[in-house]
């Protein structure tokens, strides 16, 4: 990541439309986020949050979209442990704004009720 971003003068290139493959898309869907990206800039992947308190202490609800991974990473199972941390899990791939968008509305508002 770090390598596309330095080659990428700070920016992480977008994907192509073989990166959405397995990912629960239509064709149309994958043209759609194909045709509408643009690069990422690397400094919000690489650089550090100034949080205005430990990250296990945020409320966050974590959507864990079981087409990448049955269970989340790690670090994030450790953040579960938290109270203010909730659990989702969808089954598709990582792009539920696409292939599930009604299903992610309601989970989203859901998060945002109980916040």
């Amino acid at each position: 990541m770090r390598a596309s971003i330095e080659a990428g003068g700070g920016f992480w290139p977008p994907l192509t439309a073989d990166d959405y493959a397995g990912q629960d898309l239509t064709v149309d869907q994958v043209a759609r986020i194909v045709d509408g990206s643009t690069p990422h800039p690397g400094a919000s992947l690489t650089e550090p949050a100034a949080l205005s308190r430990p990250l296990g202490e945020l409320p966050a609800t974590y959507i864990k979209c079981l087409l990448d991974r049955d269970e989340p990473m790690d670090a994030v199972q450790e953040l579960l442990k938290s109270e203010s941390w909730e659990l989702v899990r969808m089954d598709t791939g990582h792009w539920p704004m696409f292939s599930r968008p009604r299903e992610l509305a309601g989970i989203l508002h859901r998060s945002a009720v109980r916040a």
